[in-house]
């Protein structure tokens, strides 16, 4: 395993410090972890069982889908390379828990209609056509999973892979699962036109559920 913590999908075990839970999920929580000195944002995946595929080939395991993701985010250049922790709710497992290492991200919100511009929507479409260009459907297209990260120099993100689909090659794509991106990008854009409109109106955040 690797001894460089900028790897953050492949580290070892030994150099990990787990501080707090960030956020929980039925199926997953996210730890804010430290690996010499490096913040980084652990998502831990419950395991009561391999759920398998369904009739259509589609993985149902939400580890698998979210790793395989990031590994070809990483791939294709979308993805830039002593507290006790809360990990009771693990133990009923009947598997030990999974987990992947991301990047901490600061300073971030998610984007509403307060924090809207049409620069920033710009940004996640070209992000969605970045992630298909690295043989993957997010397959979980809501303003909830795209980040605005503040800074001296501001990013926009998507985040939350755990249902993704990822291909191996472009002619394992199929022509339904090109025409479901199309749909995705679509459904992307009708989620900018609600939140321009509703900053219209002045309303504020989550006054609407897209």
């Amino acid at each position: 395993m690797s001894q460089y913590p900028a790897d953050a999908l492949n580290t070892s075990l030994d150099l990990l410090q787990i501080g707090k839970e960030l956020k929980r999920s039925e199926a997953s929580s996210i730890y804010e972890v430290d690996i010499r000195g490096t913040r980084y944002a652990m998502k831990v995946f419950h395991d009561n069982g391999d759920p398998g595929f369904t009739e259509k080939g589609r993985d149902l395991n939400r580890f698998r889908c979210e790793l395989r993701a990031y590994r070809n985010l990483r791939l294709f250049g979308v993805c830039d390379p002593c507290f006790e922790p809360h990990l009771n709710h693990f133990l009923d497992d009947i598997h030990n828990p999974s987990a992947i290492l991301l990047e901490y991200l600061e300073c971030t919100e998610e984007l509403n209609c307060v924090n809207y511009l049409d620069e920033r929507f710009q940004i996640v479409i070209r992000g969605l056509q970045d992630i298909y260009n690295a043989l993957v459907h997010h397959h979980d297209i809501y303003p909830k999973n795209i980040f605005i990260v503040h800074g001296s120099l501001e990013r926009v993100v998507w985040i939350d892979f755990d249902v993704a689909m990822t291909f191996p090659d472009k002619q394992s794509i199929s022509s339904q699962a090109k025409e479901y991106f199309d749909y995705e990008v679509k459904l992307a854009a009708s989620f900018g036109d609600l939140l321009r409109e509703d900053q219209k109106q002045g309303l504020p955040p989550n006054t609407k559920f897209y």
